[in-house]
């Protein structure tokens, strides 16, 4: 075999001329010699062999280029998408395996599920508070009324605190806690669903989902410890409108209950042994609320830790009687009270007996004073911290309203009758 010198042809070792150019041929070596000598023609199938080689590595650089494109910018989008589902998950309240998680939480903290009452719901927010408004007086006092049965919360479409409207959004409510702090709940029904947005006098602040709430409560083994004990205590009411009238028709709410208690009797009495029952009642209700109460014993004076001195002050300072969510300053009314055991007295309220408990937070305390008042017992309790005014309300504890008219009947403190 060899090849033509002129065209490349191949040809076999015995062609004398090429049938493609005529060139003579016979003169040319057979392919081994040419290879080694015709660089010409050993190169031309080796050229394009060469030039197919390149082309081939081309075609993969191309494709290599092309799928890393492709991959980048399939990552590109997937990071896109992935930021984008993350931000559309932000903005929603909560949604996937977050419900799941908030039933974890709540099963942690002694409920069925998630499907909380607004007591359950109250009881939690009051903790939270508790923890995370630990130098604000208001939310403590709100918490030491809890521990001690004491707080009573309202459920209102609005309410002003200070110089703040707050409006309860469509399926939510504003819940009054006391005349200064309270807070809303967006979504009553779905509390898993539902923002928690704490207020005050001084504004309103920032919004907290509702199980991130609980979450915070489950993971501080006190406040976790204390939810069930705040839940029962808490009591929530729902009212549908702010007027003039509800302290009168929280009295008139407190002397039903009173009245079931009692009897209607037109001439009361207090006396020795009535104190002495009603003092052994403090003392066995102190120890089930793990507080301490100092009785008043008609000669050495009870200063608070607030430093309220009793009876002294009934006689030296204005006392103004408030019902659960009204503004101190707008709807308390003014009441004529003083220390009168004997009944002889011109007072609308007249203060039998006195028994005070310092709560250890500054100025924290519960004094009760007991007192007749239209011919009928009630228990006063007066949380005040700061003020000219001392404001008193009714008790919203049912055991120690009971014990009282029971006592004051001359029942047994624990009568059912």
């Amino acid at each position: 075999m060899k090849f033509c010198p002129k065209c490349g042809k191949k040809l076999t070792a015995n062609d004398k001329f090429c049938d493609r150019c005529g060139a003579d041929v016979s003169q040319v070596p057979a392919a081994r010699s040419q290879t080694q000598n015709n660089p010409v023609q050993s190169n031309a199938p080796l050229k394009k062999t060469v030039n197919k080689s390149t082309k081939n590595k081309r075609i993969r650089h191309n494709c290599l280029i092309a799928a890393t494109y492709i991959i980048l910018i399939a990552a590109g989008g997937m990071v896109f998408f992935t930021l984008q589902s993350q931000n559309h998950a932000m903005s929603l309240p909560f949604i996937g395996n977050k419900n799941a998680k908030f039933d974890e939480t709540a099963k942690k903290l002694g409920f069925k599920d998630n499907n909380l009452s607004p007591d359950d719901m109250a009881g939690l927010t009051i903790s939270f508070a508790h923890m995370h408004f630990m130098d604000d007086p208001d939310w403590n006092q709100a918490f030491d009324a809890a521990e001690n049965g004491d707080l009573h919360i309202q459920s209102v479409p609005e309410y002003r605190f200070g110089d703040y409207d707050v409006q309860a959004p469509n399926g939510g409510a504003v819940y009054v806690v006391s005349p200064n702090v309270g807070y809303v709940v967006s979504d009553v029904a779905h509390p898993a669903q539902s923002k928690v947005t704490f207020v005050s006098r001084k504004g309103v602040g920032k919004e907290v989902f509702f199980p991130a709430l609980a979450k915070k409560v489950s993971d501080n083994n006190t406040a976790k410890n204390k939810v069930q004990t705040i839940v029962k205590q808490v009591n929530v009411s729902k009212k549908t409108a702010k007027s003039s009238d509800d302290s009168s028709q929280s009295s008139s709410s407190s002397d039903k209950d009173t009245n079931s208690s009692t009897d209607k009797a037109k001439d009361l009495t207090w006396n020795d042994d009535k104190e002495e029952e009603l003092a052994d009642f403090m003392a066995s209700f102190g120890k089930k609320m793990k507080q301490k109460y100092e009785e008043y014993d008609g000669e050495n004076s009870i200063e608070n830790i607030a430093g309220e001195k009793y009876p002294d002050d009934l006689e030296d300072r204005t006392f103004k009687l408030y019902s659960e969510g009204d503004d101190d300053d707008d709807d308390s009314t003014e009441i004529d009270i003083g220390w009168d055991p004997e009944l002889k007295k011109d007072y609308d309220y007249h203060v039998v007996s006195i028994f005070n408990c310092n709560v250890g937070n500054p100025e924290q305390h519960i004094t009760y004073l007991f007192a007749i008042h239209d011919n009928q017992p009630v228990a006063l309790v007066d949380q005040t911290t700061n003020g000219d005014a001392c404001m008193v309300k009714e008790t919203s504890n049912k055991d120690v309203r009971n014990a009282f008219a029971n006592i004051m009947a001359g029942k047994d403190a624990d009568s059912d009758d």
